[in-house]
């Protein structure tokens, strides 16, 4: 596996909005702390470190080693999970939701991201520890979400009823997964240790967030990540000031309201990521978990009988905290609460729910962190490299959309210029002296100008478009086998790591040699979308 190029932030990736804040846009700096270097990172450590509560460290170590109790001892994870007692220990964490057997192959990139970073950091600090986490999203109940991955073009799907949160969901239902899975794996080796995972990871834990962390850990654990989830009463319990708070003023609401109102000001068309509501928590009871609401007189859930006032909402927030959940606003300020935490590792979307909270970590009084957009790859195999290079193809065109991708290459390779740019600039100049002229005489004459104007250099653009589609239909045995790669690479027309599952690329070399390749190819990568080739 070797890096073949980096591209940089490229729009076929990156939002415009990412692309800002990824080039350091001043017009951004006050919705966010600052982006992740190893200059500031460390300078972040040494405040963090500093600041954050001892007991809060006593209470997050026992909570981990309760949490892995499931897991064979690890000499490695247990030194780990032990320095986060120490005062000058920090965290780098990426979150996820509990996709099954990894989900998307994005999955994979932002935890070696994270791996990465903190090794790197280790390397050029020595006053401080550095621990990557890896925070499940356990208490999501989206599960339509995280029940399939894609083997080509078969869809993997766990067919179960599903409503809570889906950590909290039993792992043993994924043995008709397994026996659907067989049929495909059960001829190499390397197959066949796909199987042995699965069956390692699933079969033998009673929760999804247990099978999640045996996965996580089977596949990264050696490189020190630590699993953290946030379904735990201990941790819950150093959250409820701020659950309180939450439901006495509706903090959220009114910071990320005011904060999503700046950034509508910065950014044109800018559309938030995530509106809050005015009680941004759920209530989590018999494996459900439900939005809590308010009315007038009394606040509620939408198909829970309780009601609760004020009083008695608030007081069932401090005896049992671990029964309210936060939303995808509140989740980041929890998980920066329980957590020594310097930086966070996230993609576009999550950034962009990021930069509307700072004002909220500050109502709050909880450190926000520094931001780091993970790294965003194309894997190509050789075969395929060597098309594009034969073809002389651009690896950043092929993230271009699919009608713009076919055009500019058609426009490139043509013998004929398809480009009217000359025509209609010399119709324009025509036309500038019969504006003038119309200028002389009635409006209603300037008027049959401008029409007629308009509608010649519409002419045009029909034409071009029509000398366009016959040089694709001219040149289409080239057409299709560009649009060949390009339906290759991006599955179901999506970028690659959002669709493709690591088990199309482990065939060759195994789980392991995997890994370990993806891990020191990321690591030499930068700024952006890297394109790697592997097999």
């Amino acid at each position: 596996m070797k890096l073949i190029e980096s591209l940089g932030y490229i729009s076929g990736v990156y939002t415009p909005l990412m692309q800002r804040l990824l080039q350091h846009d001043n017009s951004l700096d006050s919705f966010h702390h600052g982006l992740a270097s190893s200059r500031e990172t460390v300078k972040a450590a040494t405040t963090r470190s500093a600041s954050f509560d001892q007991q809060k460290r006593k209470i997050l170590v026992q909570a981990l080693n309760k949490q892995y109790e499931h897991i064979a001892t690890d000499a490695h994870i247990r030194k780990q999970i032990d320095l986060l007692a120490k005062p000058n220990t920090v965290t780098v964490t990426t979150g996820h939701q509990l996709n099954i057997f990894t989900g998307p192959l994005f999955f994979w990139y932002k935890i070696l991201d994270v791996i990465n970073m903190v090794e790197q950091l280790q390397k050029e600090d020595t006053t401080n520890h550095y621990v990557p986490v890896f925070w499940m999203a356990s208490e999501d109940h989206d599960f339509e979400e995280i029940n399939h991955f894609f083997l080509g073009e078969q869809k993997v799907r766990w067919e179960a009823a599903a409503g809570g949160p889906v950590g909290r969901m039993n792992a043993k239902g994924l043995d008709a997964v397994f026996d659907t899975l067989i049929p495909f794996w059960n001829k190499t080796d390397q197959e066949k240790e796909l199987l042995t995972l699965f069956n390692a990871c699933y079969a033998h834990e009673d929760t999804l967030a247990k099978a999640t962390r045996k996965l996580v850990h089977h596949l990264f654990g050696k490189y020190g990540i630590v699993v953290v989830d946030g379904d735990d009463a201990a941790l819950k319990a150093q959250f409820i000031p701020t659950l309180k708070a939450e439901v006495l003023s509706e903090t959220t609401r009114k910071t990320v309201a005011k904060t999503t109102a700046g950034l509508g000001q910065v950014i044109e068309k800018y559309t938030p990521q995530v509106n809050p509501r005015d009680i941004n928590l759920f209530y989590m009871y018999a494996n459900k978990r439900v939005r809590i609401t308010q009315t007038a007189d009394a606040y509620g859930t939408l198909d829970h009988p309780e009601k609760w006032t004020l009083e008695t909402l608030t007081k069932e927030i401090e005896d049992y905290p671990d029964r309210f959940s936060p939303n995808a606003l509140m989740r980041p300020l929890y998980q920066e609460c329980v957590l020594p935490n310097i930086a966070y590792v996230g993609g576009g979307g999550e950034l962009a729910y990021w930069l509307q909270l700072k004002a909220t970590f500050e109502a709050f009084d909880i450190p926000y962190p520094l931001l780091h957009h993970r790294t965003s790859v194309l894997l190509l195999s050789a075969k395929q490299v060597k098309k594009c290079t034969k073809l002389d193809l651009p690896f950043a065109d092929l993230f271009l959309p699919s009608a713009t991708f076919i055009n500019k290459r058609v426009r490139q390779i043509s013998d004929i210029d398809i480009d009217f740019t000359p025509q209609r600039e010399l119709l324009q100049q025509q036309f500038t002296s019969l504006h003038d002229l119309a200028k002389q005489t009635d409006k209603s004459f300037l008027g049959a100008v401008e029409a007629q104007e308009k509608k010649q250099l519409k002419g045009l653009d029909v034409l071009e478009k029509r000398l366009l589609k016959a040089q694709r239909k001219k040149l289409e045995d080239h057409v299709v086998r560009i649009t060949d790669i390009r339906n290759d690479v991006f599955p179901h027309n999506r970028l690659q790591e959002r669709s493709a599952h690591f088990a199309s690329f482990v065939k060759a070399c195994g789980v392991d040699d995997f890994t370990q390749q993806l891990k020191a190819t990321l690591a030499n990568a930068t700024n952006g979308v890297a394109i790697v080739q592997h097999g």
